[in-house]
């Protein structure tokens, strides 16, 4: 078999770089040698110079990903196997899996591993490398500790309204371009307006958003508001209560989930390391306690309109933009309308961000009750709550028993039929029958077939009904109470809705989708 190769290098900044051996170029030299006193084919390297092995998303593997997919190679050369990965599960994966599965041989040559051989001490090899990846990545961790402890700036992309010292990039300078934008946010609080509002009104001065205003790479998918972005409420919130504006170095905000992940979780308060004034502030200490004040005053006796009064507050959702739905009001002199709208586009709705997704709330109400009752009603018809509910266990057990052996008993003249049917078939072929006696014999037989299919469906349905009654399914159980529990009463409480919904989605085309959370429900629909 001919193979064609890719040649895999990647080099991370935890590697001992003043090792010759482990260099790029070297890892090429090796390659290239080996592939030739082997006679085979180097397509391509694939390089990743300054990536962990710790996961797999590196630009360069990920090209020759491609590449295997598309057919263009069918054997990767590397190194050695931490070359490929130190995370031992997903290396071990793409060895013993993915590159198996797609007929791709896999070679290291330090390691003496090709995978048309195999080799028994595959697993403790990768486990060794996955216990050196854990070890970099403590001992990173403990350094980085230190320097947050220190009150050193570890970050790659400062506060909003602060920049790396040129001098030395641990520590923090006033951002001069964006200072007096901090000092607005803090005034226009003072002033008594809300984050949302300040938020508006930044954006319709199309003031740069801190992503776009420090040029971050996501910072090229925002289009929105010419391309300065729309000021969200949590970001100026954030602006609003970060310690790091009146000098203190706020940080662990975040840490990763696991040494081998990028996935961040967000830091409890008590997690945070603060070191009070190791920069300049631009918001006075005084100014920023006055501004706490104000906040936690609004946040404790701000009114939320009743939301959760509301029969379905709480559970209406945005199909479109996945946001909360709320319910408003408006006042007419024939009394008073209810309407629901999407929040992303109250907030956003004048920048061309979603849409109002309004429609009747009290009409919506109804028809969700009427929907709701049917389901119930349906589901109890369905599993004969009338018939069996009251009945013991020994004469549901007798049922069942009548139900299997009337299935059996079907399924052998089911059976019968279909054997006549290929008995005709090969008389035919013989010769012993002619087409017409053929058709005749099968159209009839066929015709018992499909009434012997129909019998066997309702005896499974009528077997599965009584199966229901006697397990002892913790969820079905709970469906059932839950549905009488919504039936008991003419006019449904927010607890007996809840219950039985997950969420309501309204789209743009004003359609209503209720997500119900058993799927004994939903198969009533």
């Amino acid at each position: 078999m001919e193979y064609i190769c890719g040649a895999y290098d990647r080099l991370s900044d935890a590697d001992n770089k003043t090792d010759e051996s482990s260099s790029i170029q070297s890892q090429k030299i090796i390659i290239d040698s080996f592939a030739k006193f082997n006679n085979l084919k180097i397509y391509k390297h694939y390089v990743d110079d300054g990536y962990s092995g710790g996961n797999f998303d590196r630009p360069g593997f990920q090209d020759m990903i491609k590449d295997i997919e598309s057919g263009k190679i069918n054997c990767v050369i590397t190194k050695d196997l931490s070359r490929l990965g130190r995370e031992m599960y997903k290396t071990g994966k793409y060895i013993e899996e993915y590159f198996l599965e797609k007929g791709v041989r896999y070679i290291a040559i330090n390691d003496s591993y090709d995978s048309n051989i195999g080799d028994s001490m595959l697993g403790i090899r990768l486990s060794v490398n996955d216990l050196y990846l854990r070890d970099v990545s403590k001992k990173v961790k403990t350094s980085l500790r230190a320097k947050q402890n220190r009150g050193d700036y570890i970050g790659s992309f400062p506060l909003y309204g602060y920049k790396k010292d040129p001098s030395d990039r641990h520590k923090l300078i006033i951002d001069e371009e964006v200072r007096h934008i901090i000092e607005m946010i803090y005034d226009l609080v003072l002033d008594g307006k809300s984050p949302n509002k300040i938020a508006e009104t930044l954006t319709l001065k199309k003031i740069p958003i801190p992503i776009v205003h420090k040029k971050e790479p996501r910072a090229k998918n925002v289009t929105e508001n010419d391309g300065f972005g729309i000021w969200k409420r949590q970001t100026i919130y954030g602006i609003l209560t970060n310690q790091m504006y009146i000098g203190n170095m706020v940080q662990n905000t975040h840490n990763k989930i696991s040494y081998n992940s990028k996935k961040l979780r967000k830091t409890s308060k008590d997690e945070l390391i603060i070191v009070k004034d190791t920069h300049e502030g631009i918001i006075s200490k005084e100014v920023f306690d006055k501004v706490q004040d104000i906040i936690n005053d609004k946040t404790t006796t701000r009114v939320t309109n009743h939301q959760l009064d509301y029969l379905f507050g709480g559970m209406l959702y945005c199909k479109d933009c996945g946001r909360t739905i709320r319910i408003s009001e408006d006042i007419l002199k024939s009394g008073v309308r209810h309407y629901t709208q999407c929040n992303l586009y109250t907030r956003k709705g004048k920048f061309g961000v979603c849409s109002s997704h309004r429609i009747n709330y009290d009409w919506l109400e109804e028809d969700v009750i009427e929907y709701l009752q049917e389901v119930c009603e349906n589901f109890c018809k369905y599993y004969n709550f009338n018939e069996i509910e009251d009945n013991s266990e020994d004469i549901v057990m007798k049922n069942l028993k009548e139900i299997n052996k009337k299935i059996e008993r079907l399924n052998n003249l089911l059976n019968s039929y279909k054997n006549t049917i290929d008995n005709l078939y090969i008389d035919k072929t013989k010769g012993l029958i002619d087409e017409e006696m053929y058709k005749r014999i099968y159209d009839k037989t066929k015709i018992e077939i499909d009434k012997l299919n129909l019998e066997i469906e309702e005896l499974d349905k009528k077997k599965q009904i009584n199966e229901k009654q006697t397990t002892n399914d913790p969820k079905f159980s709970r469906c059932k109470r839950s549905v009488l529990d919504y039936m008991s009463l003419k006019n449904p409480t927010k607890d007996q809705v809840k219950r039985l919904v997950d969420r309501i989605e309204i789209d743009k085309d004003k359609k209503v989708y209720v997500h119900l959370k058993f799927p004994e429900l939903v198969n009533q629909i």
